[in-house]
């Protein structure tokens, strides 16, 4: 009876013994992640280049996110009525943040129906889109929208990679070959090809620039609103980047995607929680309109004194 009982006893103990193993292996596993997600954080990207710092898709706010050290510029693209590309957002000038320059008189209009000359007529940067004002926006008067040639040659010798949208109207009559080839050449004068990144919700551009120039990389924008087969609608499009909110994605999931060489980025997130939680899902980019707070939060050492 005495050896039974010891028998049971130590039975006990060494299950007792393998499941403390066990869980402390995975208190390892889990810090360790986190640990080396610590050491490498994900990388910086500002929304149209810090969108709550300065005014949006100027010069002035790409200027200033290379400044505090941002990884990756984001900016959109529209094409005009004389077929030369701007960076700006909105496929209409917004007369909310985008004013008529002093002394002239000029109708908001869409840029694909405006010349260059008539987008140039408007300061972008006295104040913020209403959504964006705020304590940390700083306004850089006589900010104009810039052509996409003008911004890689004032970006290109910066220590800064670049995420470029196309935006094309529903309904538009823009041509989205047109669009992509005016882009691929621009990125290609530029000797940008390695550093750029394409990304659209309209994927004709980014099968357009494919076919034009399969050396520049595309990222889909709005793939989870069409399929949960990431996998598929990527090797359809022959992209190699994907923006995901982390509602559409684990990290094992994640982990999937980059494995298959997929560039994994975040949906536009401006708060601490939100960067900590695409950190820890393991996404390589995080995209946010405080590029500041961002680094600031991720890369603790790199803060400002």
């Amino acid at each position: 009876m005495t050896a039974i009982f010891s028998s049971n006893l130590a039975r006990r103990l060494l299950t007792a013994a393998g499941l403390a193993a066990i869980l402390n292996c995975g208190v390892m596993a889990q810090t360790g992640a986190t640990a080396s997600r610590d050491a490498h954080p994900p990388k910086v990207l500002a929304h149209r280049g810090g969108a709550l710092l300065r005014p949006e898709n100027t010069l002035p706010a790409f200027r200033h996110a290379v400044e505090i050290g941002t990884d990756i510029i984001e900016f959109d693209m529209q094409m005009t009525a004389d077929n030369q590309i701007v960076v700006h957002h909105d496929t209409a000038i917004n007369p909310a943040f985008c004013t008529p320059d002093i002394g002239t008189e000029v109708k908001a209009d869409d840029v694909h129906r405006l010349s260059l000359a008539g987008t140039q007529r408007f300061d972008c940067g006295r104040v913020a889109r209403p959504s964006y004002a705020g304590p940390k926006f700083v306004a850089v008067p006589g900010a104009h929208i810039p052509t996409l040639g003008d911004m890689l040659r004032t970006m290109r010798d910066a220590d800064v990679d670049f995420f470029a949208e196309t935006k094309i109207a529903k309904g538009s009559d823009v041509d989205p070959v047109r669009f992509a080839t005016l882009v691929e050449a621009a990125i290609r004068e530029n000797g940008l090809e390695d550093r750029l990144i394409l990304q659209s919700f309209d994927y004709r551009t980014i099968d357009a620039l494919h076919r034009i120039n399969p050396r520049i990389r595309t990222c889909l924008l709005g793939a989870q609103k069409l399929t949960s087969d990431y996998r598929a609608i990527l090797r359809e499009h022959r992209a190699s980047c994907i923006v995901l909110k982390r509602s559409d994605v684990d990290a094992q999931g994640v982990a999937r995607l980059q494995a298959d060489g997929i560039l994994v980025y975040s949906d536009v997130v401006d708060t601490a929680e939100e960067w900590r939680s695409y950190a820890d899902l393991g996404f390589d980019a995080i995209f946010t309109n405080d590029p500041q707070g961002a680094i600031d939060f991720l890369r603790p050492s790199a803060r400002r004194p």
